[in-house]
Order: C-alpha cells, then sequence, then structure tokens
C-alpha cells in the first residue's frame, strides 16, 4: 500500500477508537464536562505516539542512506 493509503486507514481507525471511547466514556457517571478532560489525555497521548513514530520513521531513513 502507499503511504497515503496507511494515512487514511490510520486516521479512520484513530476516528474509530475516538468515538467509541466518547461514546464508552458518555455512558459513565461522569458529565460531559468530565469527558473533555479524558478527550485531552487521549490526544496528547496520540501526538506523543506519532512523533514517536515520525522520528523512528526519520532514524530508519537517515541508518538506510549510504
Amino acid at each position: 500500500m502507499k503511504k497515503i493509503e496507511w494515512l487514511i486507514a490510520v486516521f479512520f481507525i484513530g476516528m474509530g477508537l475516538t468515538c467509541m471511547s466518547i461514546s464508552a466514556l458518555s455512558f459513565q457517571r461522569d458529565s460531559l464536562l468530565h469527558v473533555s478532560g479524558y478527550i485531552k489525555t487521549f490526544f496528547i497521548c496520540a501526538i506523543v505516539l506519532i512523533a514517536f513514530l515520525l522520528m523512528f520513521v526519520r532514524w530508519i531513513r537517515v541508518r538506510k542512506k549510504p
């Protein structure tokens, strides 16, 4: 698969996980105001994971160059 196809697939998976986690958290005792804290935490973790993956891919590319 091409890079853009992988990007689209990861985007849809992330969107699905976000929707599922929001709906699961909204059925708990907490109000929707508390869910925003969970969403912020989720996005911070996602950004850190994406940054780590991008650094890893860049490191592999630099290592492969002669």
